[in-house]
């Protein structure tokens, strides 16, 4: 339903330089919101099913784009050609990003574990076989970890509105979530010896130094270019320590109208109840590397973008 939020909102860089989007969300709020699977026209030439019920399905929808400082640094950070990892993948949101970027030669490994989610994830990949894309996608009905074997995934009784909040738990803990066991991989077991990767993302609710433990050797080869993790504890957290300590230079990833931000051994700012979360990059490049990628408007959705030829 429109409201004065809904006029507020529009004061964004996703509305301002996709001034189409504006119609497209004023029409869907009026429309009113409701639980149903939706398509969504994302701005580099995918479609993907939501749920419009549930807050990330109902933002891309409206919107057409989610956690956009996110977006813009994979879309910077990942080249052609890239062997790149999506660690808690959802319905494939950040996956659609990756699998454009990485082209015709390029790989993205897809991680999933929750059953229900991985199935809109893999019915999410079957849309893209008519771009061409599909095939560039390897889908992981697992959790990552600092060890294989099997662990309790807690499932919150919001986790219908908002299906981004279940958590991995290797030893089940006091709690009222619903829990299920789902397997564990570690990227150290999944990825090769010699093989290189451009990013990983990880968006895994809290148990990211864990997954970071499991890819130590990759970590220690330096065969890891770039690492995009959400991390809810102040900095330094233990996750920031644990790649310092491996020769990782840390990044707050931050944003304003105009596009991204990477901010060496700082926190981003962050608003506890809009958001975005609190999210950072990893990397062995200097900062005046990072500097001039950071450099420049939006590209992932701004007016210098062709969705027809990124495919």
């Amino acid at each position: 339903m429109l409201s004065a939020r809904s006029f507020y909102g529009v004061f964004k860089p996703e509305y301002f330089f996709r001034p189409q989007q504006i119609i497209h969300k004023f029409y869907r709020e009026l429309s009113g919101r409701k639980q149903e699977i939706k398509v969504a026209d994302l701005p580099w030439g995918l479609k993907l099913n939501v749920d419009t019920g549930e807050s990330i399905g109902w933002s891309i929808y409206t919107r057409a784009l989610y956690e956009t400082p996110i977006v813009e640094a994979l879309w910077r950070l990942t080249h052609p050609g890239d062997l790149v990892v999506d660690g808690g993948a959802n319905i494939g949101y950040m996956t659609s990003v990756l699998a454009i970027r990485v082209g015709k030669t390029g790989r993205v490994l897809s991680f999933e574990p929750h059953p229900e989610i991985f199935s809109q994830l893999k019915r999410n990949v079957a849309l893209w076989a008519q771009d061409g894309v599909a095939d560039r996608v390897e889908l992981f009905q697992t959790a990552l970890g600092d060890t294989e074997g099997i662990a309790c995934l807690r499932i919150p009784t919001f986790f219908s509105t908002n299906a981004g909040t279940s958590w991995i738990e290797h030893n089940a803990s006091e709690s009222n979530a619903e829990s299920i066991k789902v397997p564990v991989t570690t990227l150290d077991k999944v990825i090769g010896t010699g093989q290189t990767v451009g990013v990983v993302k990880l968006d895994v609710e809290g148990f990211e130094l864990s997954v970071l433990k499991g890819m130590k050797n990759l970590l220690a080869s330096q065969r890891v270019r770039y690492i995009i993790f959400e991390e809810f504890n102040s900095f330094p957290a233990p996750t920031h320590k644990f790649l310092s300590g491996l020769g990782y230079f840390v990044y707050g990833i931050e944003h304003s109208f105009g596009g991204i931000h990477f901010l060496r051994d700082q926190e981003p700012s962050s608003d506890p109840i809009s958001g975005p979360p609190q999210n950072y990059l990893a990397t062995l490049e200097p900062p005046d590397v990072l500097s001039r990628i950071a450099v420049g408007l939006w590209r992932s959705f701004g007016p210098l973008s062709h969705p027809r030829e990124k495919l």
